[in-house]
């Protein structure tokens, strides 16, 4: 099979099913009102800041677009091509993206409040203490793990961490620009973009060498002070950017597939049962959301989209593109 009709027919399934079943959605199950939203309502410059919907969408699908909708896919290639893409297709469009949605319209219905919070409500205040212990370890691990792979980077490629703080600075700056200047939204897009690739130019320049603890320390620091700091001076902005890296890259890899007429030489099918797992056979199902959770299913998302998207929505009527799209996006990706 040649891999551009998949891309071309992942497109058209994408866009179908986001016009016609995420409006369903939109209309039978969310409903949404034009009550002003918590960013709106309980404004205060600091987590509750209402945004532009094209900044959210990029703060949001940064947040959960990362490694993982790639390396999860390429593992999943033991059980061959076909299911995993399958599951793609249907767990991104029927689970995942409605589950990031209504994550999302669900914080938003409740004052903005945190998906552990809502589950103390709805079901019992046990049931919020365990899953906030819950989510608190799972986030310890995520930032563990993303931490060690983002230091291992710094030191074999010194020309990375340069680029990575002046992308910061490029941040601070675009959101001084949107929040106290308030200047053009393309303008300050434009000089954003700009100077996201100055600072990809210039890191290639001016390496700098430090050895993997440095950067452990500095990387803790830093986490500490992206925290603290008031969600559209450094956070929404810096994802904005990022989404900028991560939309360029899909579109110029899409027309590469798209033009290069190459056929796939992996086979569609292996078995259900493919060594995988410490090498050993390993079931498709149930094992297969473990693998391929970002892009298709991923608890991680109602995080971001109760614990910072949602304090940033202007309008509950673009919940649908936020939500349901940045999953569709990524499953895309």
């Amino acid at each position: 099979m040649i891999v551009s009709l998949i891309i071309i027919g992942s497109l058209i399934i994408y866009l179908f099913c986001y016009r016609f079943y995420g409006f369903y959605l939109q209309k039978k199950i969310v409903q949404p009102s034009e009550s002003p939203t918590p960013a709106v309502r309980l404004r205060d410059d600091v987590d509750f800041v209402p945004a532009n919907k094209y900044v959210l969408f990029g703060h949001h699908f940064a947040s959960i677009a990362g490694a993982a909708p790639i390396v999860g896919p390429v593992i999943a290639l033991a059980w061959g091509w076909l299911p995993a893409l399958l599951w793609v297709w249907l767990g991104n469009i029927f689970i995942g993206a409605v589950h990031d949605y209504l994550s999302l319209m669900s914080s938003v219905r409740y004052d903005g409040h945190s998906i552990q919070w809502i589950a103390s409500k709805v079901i019992k205040k046990r049931t919020g203490y365990l899953f906030a212990w819950f989510i608190l370890f799972v986030l310890i691990l995520v930032v563990a793990a993303f931490g060690a792979v983002l230091g291992k980077i710094f030191v074999a490629k010194p020309q990375v961490p340069p680029s990575y703080f002046l992308q910061i600075v490029a941040a601070l700056i675009l959101g001084f620009l949107l929040y106290r200047l308030r200047i053009s939204f393309l303008l300050a897009t434009l000089i954003g973009i700009i100077m996201l690739i100055g600072a990809i130019v210039l890191g290639m320049y001016f390496p700098i060498n430090a050895s993997y603890k440095t950067w452990m320390f500095i990387f803790f620091f830093y986490i500490i002070l992206a925290a603290s700091l008031p969600v559209h001076v450094l956070l929404q902005p810096r994802d904005y950017l990022n989404a900028w890296l991560l939309v360029a890259g899909l579109i110029l890899g899409s027309f590469a597939i798209l033009f290069s007429f190459k056929k796939i030489t992996l086979f569609a099918f292996t078995s259900f049962n493919a060594p995988l797992i410490a090498h050993k056979p390993t079931p498709f199902w149930p094992v297969v959301p473990l693998i391929i959770a970002c892009g298709s299913l991923s608890g991680f998302h109602a995080l971001v989209a109760s614990g910072t998207t949602s304090k940033q929505l202007s309008k509950e009527i673009e919940g649908l593109f936020i939500g349901y799209g940045s999953m569709l996006t990524e499953g895309f990706l």
